[in-house]
């Protein structure tokens, strides 16, 4: 999977901390991942962060600026995700 595929969806999830379930996923555009990448350093061979990133509360301010996602629940721990579409 790549970055360019059409079928790629992107993701914002909360998994909680009790019980590591996922709780809440709030979706990503591909521009809105583009804008991601300069708050969530991707490795140097993912740049379109088709892998698992862990999203920090001390970012939280320039996510929300980009995603509109609201406040954080601190009872999740948040990350980014990829995967193919159906």
């Amino acid at each position: 999977m790549s970055m360019e595929e059409p079928k790629v969806v992107w993701a914002l999830e909360g998994y909680s901390k009790a019980d590591e379930f996922l709780r809440t996923e709030y979706p990503v555009s591909r521009e809105q991942i583009l804008q991601l990448r300069e708050v969530i350093k991707p490795d140097a061979d993912d740049p379109g962060m088709l892998y698992c990133y862990s999203v920090p509360v001390e970012v939280w301010p320039a996510v929300d600026a980009i995603l509109r996602c609201g406040p954080p629940d601190p009872g999740l721990d948040y990350f980014t995700s990829a995967y193919a579409a159906e």
